[in-house]
């Protein structure tokens, strides 16, 4: 019997630590692969915006 584990995932997708906790859940999850195969993963991305009140030309950087 296979078991089921759903992830929801909000992420920003211009965030570098989004990145790299993208990266962080897929190398877990290839590891629970291994070590439990019965176990199916469902990840679910939803993207959000950190910070919506930036407006689209940006902000100078000082």
């Amino acid at each position: 019997m296979k078991l089921k584990i759903g992830i929801d995932v909000f992420f920003d997708f211009i965030c570098p630590w989004c990145l790299i906790g993208k990266r962080q859940l897929q190398a877990a999850i290839q590891q629970l692969k291994l070590s439990h195969p019965e176990v199916e993963v469902e990840v679910k991305w939803l993207g959000v915006q950190l910070l919506p009140s930036i407006p689209v030309e940006g902000v100078p950087f000082k």
